[in-house]
């Protein structure tokens, strides 16, 4: 008997202290969102470089100082995207800027280089990494609500009205939903989240490189929004007596629009006809000042007949005019070899 009372009194503390031990464990207190929110933004602020996925799927990546590359969904069409000296320029389809208002064969032209154009949002400054770090620091208050989240992997986030941070130290910004930015935002970038990703220094040489590549490939590009009209104020059409014919003439242009650093790109189109000899075509292309008056001429042959006599020849002169802008690529590939290393 009393054996058994010690074997019971025994099991009963056992189940005393194993009970005490259940009740004293910890409860873990999850992070501050408002902190989270501070260590995010102060992540966006200590890098030089940031890749962003749209929710396209496109690629878009910017560095401090408003340098940008990668591709832009604009109008349903993929287009890539440059932004260095301070403007941003598209590679667009012809399809792309017919759907601007441009004529098919104006847009057949603005298709085949690249333009410099503006747009609701420029996102090569807007998705600079400090500046996009003041601009969700406005968008969101403090003391705003947080959503827990908890991702396949266990990654713990908070959400806070479309940005999403990291929940634990290191904080960073995982995503944010455009109309944070504001209403400019979303045409550009989409209606859904854009990813952040971080750019190392293999994807800061990368971005070098292509930054470079994109503007030895420049040319002469078009500046999409202005027009430039044109006034042919003189007209003189010679003919030598081997059939040679010049048709020169004088030209006028005004701008209409805002074009800061651009010149026109005028091309002469001249149709010279005989009822004898026929008509020949010629032309002229070359860049000039704005709002200035300049002279373009082009010439054609004509094989003369063996035959004594006088032709009679006129000439129908057009010249059409578009903004192109002028790029200072030694300043470009120095800003670019500036934030980005030479």
């Amino acid at each position: 008997m009393p054996r058994r009372v010690v074997r019971g009194f025994l099991t009963v503390l056992a189940i005393l202290l194993l009970s005490g031990c259940q009740v004293a464990r910890p409860t873990a207190a999850r992070p501050d969102p408002q902190a989270a929110v501070e260590g995010g933004l102060a992540w966006l602020e200590g890098h030089a470089a940031l890749s962003y996925r749209l929710p396209s799927g496109a690629t878009f990546t910017a560095a401090r100082g408003g340098l940008a590359r990668g591709t832009l969904t604009l109008a349903d069409e993929q287009v890539p995207a440059l932004r260095v000296g301070g403007n941003l320029y598209l590679r667009a389809s012809p399809r792309y800027w017919t759907a601007q208002g441009m004529s098919p064969e104006r847009a057949n032209e603005y298709g085949a280089r690249w333009a410099r154009s503006v747009l609701t949002l420029d996102p090569g400054m807007a998705l600079a990494p400090d500046v996009l770090a003041r601009a969700l620091r406005s968008a969101i208050p403090p003391g705003t609500r947080a959503e827990p989240l908890t991702l396949g992997d266990g990654t713990q986030l908070y959400d806070i009205q479309g940005l999403q941070v990291t929940a634990e130290a290191p904080y960073r910004v995982t995503s944010f939903k455009p109309s944070l930015l504001g209403p400019a935002g979303p045409p550009v970038l989409g209606n859904t989240a854009v990813e952040v990703h971080a750019v190392g220094d293999d994807g800061r040489a990368d971005l070098r490189t292509g930054l470079d590549d994109d503007v030895a490939g420049l040319g002469q590009p078009f500046v999409a929004g202005p027009a430039v009209a044109t006034n042919v104020t003189e007209n003189a059409l010679r003919c030598t007596p081997t059939g040679m014919c010049t048709d020169s003439v004088q030209v006028g242009t005004e701008l209409i629009g805002e074009a800061p650093q651009a010149h026109a790109r005028l091309v002469l189109k001249s149709s010279v006809t005989s009822g004898q000899l026929g008509t020949r075509d010629c032309g002229q292309e070359l860049v000039a000042p704005l709002n200035v008056a300049v002279s373009m001429s082009c010439g054609v042959k004509f094989i003369l007949p063996k035959a004594d006599g006088a032709a009679k020849v006129f000439a129908v002169p057009t010249v059409t005019a578009e903004p192109i802008a002028v790029v200072d690529l030694a300043a470009v590939k120095q800003e670019i070899a500036t934030a980005l290393g030479a």
